[in-house]
């Protein structure tokens, strides 16, 4: 039984020294895209726009770019993003593979007088089956810091389309 078990941990740190020597990014170059309007809780709409990329680069990093633009006419909550980060780490692999993703990065109030900027986290899923407008489409935005902190906005797409480009055929 000893034996078994012994030979049983040998495998698993062999997978893991592959994984880790195989680490980073394995992935093409996928996007998400769009763009639409959401209803607010005053009946109002809320415009936004967006794109994301993971790239792998020449060391198989990632290195997430993209920006959002974001405005909730009920609110005042108007701003301009820069995403830097993605929740899966290092690795675009995988990230596009369920039609969603969470992406992070900095705000700054439009126009910039209006105060400080801060973080953002924005959740994105594309139900929609590719192509044109899609109702069933998700979003999900939380401002933290700066003069928007404590927004949130959690709803389905009234207008517009999230679009994945490059993730994995849907089953």
């Amino acid at each position: 039984m000893k034996n078994r078990r012994f030979a049983c941990s040998l495998i698993v740190m062999a997978f893991a020294i592959v994984a880790l020597a195989l680490g980073g990014c394995n992935s093409d170059n996928d996007d998400i895209t769009g763009g639409g309007w959401i209803v607010t809780d005053n009946g109002k709409k809320a415009n936004f726009g967006f794109n994301f990329k993971c790239k792998c680069d020449d060391n198989g990093d990632a290195k997430i770019s993209g920006q959002l633009q974001y405005n909730d006419h009920d609110k005042g909550v108007r701003f301009h993003a820069v995403a830097d980060a993605l929740d899966n780490g290092d690795t675009c692999d995988g990230w596009l593979n369920t039609w969603e993703g969470r992406y992070y990065g900095s705000y700054t109030p439009q126009p910039r007088k209006l105060g400080e900027g801060g973080r953002f986290e924005i959740y994105l899923q594309d139900n929609g089956k590719g192509g044109g407008p899609s109702k069933g489409d998700k979003l999900t935005l939380t401002l933290v810091g700066g003069i928007y902190d404590g927004y949130f906005k959690e709803t389905t797409l009234e207008g517009g389309n999230i679009q994945a480009h490059g993730a994995k055929t849907r089953e």
